[in-house]
């Protein structure tokens, strides 16, 4: 895959060498709480073991690191069972995981079919929640999802995005 470039980012498929930033940045725990899946604390070890099993990009799945040129790994921005990001916490507020999120979702809909982009966030996470929603993503209904680094059950709002919404974006 080649890398999907933004004005400010590259999306790219994550590589071992990404292991650190990725660690550091996921190892924080006002990052890893919001991450229902990740354990806490997240090693080195954790790190590269997840980044042995990534698969090749398409635009059907991909898992793709979001790199900050100057900088490094900043986050990541996935599109598995649904879309999932996050973002080392001194690069919040800067409007990086939207920038990143509004392009892996372009190249989703414009090579593949899809009808829907499902994404979720625990109820709590405004932030996650104002993504979504700057995005056009609607929220279909609430459900509880263990969340491995609280480890408790936490409720999640679920939300959908439609292949029209998105294409009618900023039209209006």
């Amino acid at each position: 895959m080649t890398p999907i470039t933004t004005r400010r980012l590259i999306l790219r498929e994550p590589s071992l060498a990404d292991a650190p930033h990725y660690a550091l940045g996921v190892s924080e725990y006002e990052v890893a709480r919001f991450l229902t899946p990740m354990p806490y604390p997240y090693t080195l070890a954790m790190a590269l073991d997840w980044l042995r099993q990534a698969q090749p990009a398409t635009p059907e799945r991909a898992m793709l690191v979001i790199d900050l040129p100057g900088r490094g790994v900043i986050g990541c921005v996935s599109l598995l069972d649904e879309l999932g990001f996050w973002i080392a916490r001194p690069h919040w507020n800067r409007g990086y995981v939207t920038e990143a999120a509004t392009a892996l979702l372009d190249w989703h809909f414009a090579g593949t079919e899809a009808a829907t982009v499902i994404c979720s966030a625990h109820h709590d996470n405004a932030a996650s929640l104002a993504v979504q929603n700057k995005l056009g993503f609607v929220t279909t209904r609430r459900e509880m999802r263990f969340s491995q680094a609280l480890q408790r059950n936490v409720e999640h709002v679920v939300t959908t995005l439609s292949r029209q919404d998105w294409q009618l974006r900023g039209q209006s």
